[in-house]
């Protein structure tokens, strides 16, 4: 089958590295899927650990066989750790029923434009999201891309949860500046210092490492 020329079109790149886990610490994975076909390897080994994983497939590409055979490696998933799955505009629809009817519940993040429609929305602009999914391809170490503060006093993990496990599963602190944005044309007169560029952070990876974070913070001691 054809892979969409479009889709690596509008991301820009061709990513040739083999798929491998990422370790995010404190016992969360990040698998990045390129093509669920170049990757099935991969996808299946870092599935079947049982770990906690966050499963990126924002920018993957797969076709009606592939999309079954993840639905049949997501039914062999074992343990009791979570699974978060990032989905994006890009995310191919083929994948839409198979994570809607996916056993184990995984919870599937992205932003309001994302496909399927999340469970966890984050607020941040699709292309801004793009940009940040591109951002590691292009050398941005991935601490850095998740490193960003949520601006909000007294809004951490746990109050993320609290909120997401009562149902409110869109609730946010107060949206960061949008990289994006169209800076102003004129500066005020007599400015000497240079602006800082907006720092560019992955949102929908950083919330399901918030997430991750506080579901460990929720379990009992002992």
């Amino acid at each position: 089958m054809k892979r969409p020329v479009i889709l690596f079109l509008a991301l820009g790149f061709l990513s040739l590295l083999r798929a491998t886990t990422i370790d995010l610490g404190q016992g969360l994975g990040y698998l990045r899927v390129h093509s669920l076909n170049a990757d099935e390897q991969a996808v299946t080994e870092a599935l079947g650990s049982g770990q906690a994983l966050v499963l990126d497939l924002r920018g993957a590409i797969a076709d009606k066989l592939n999309a079954k055979e993840l639905r049949d490696t997501l039914a062999l998933r074992g343990g009791k750790e979570p699974l978060f799955v990032l989905v994006g505009p890009l995310t191919p629809p083929d994948l839409t029923e198979t994570l809607a009817t996916a056993p184990g519940k995984p919870v599937t993040l992205g932003v309001r434009a994302a496909v399927p429609a999340p469970q966890v929305v984050v607020q941040q602009a699709p292309e801004t999201d793009l940009r940040a999914f591109e951002a590691l391809e292009s050398g941005l170490p991935l601490a850095d891309l998740i490193s960003g503060k949520i601006e909000k006093e007294r809004y951490d993990e746990a109050a993320l949860m609290n909120d997401f496990r009562n149902g409110n599963t869109e609730a946010e602190p107060p949206a960061p500046a949008d990289p994006t944005a169209t800076a102003p044309a004129t500066k005020p007169k007599g400015a000497e210092k240079a602006e800082k560029a907006p720092v560019l952070i992955d949102r929908v990876l950083q919330r399901a490492v918030h997430l991750h974070r506080a579901l460990l913070a929720l379990r009992p001691r002992g």
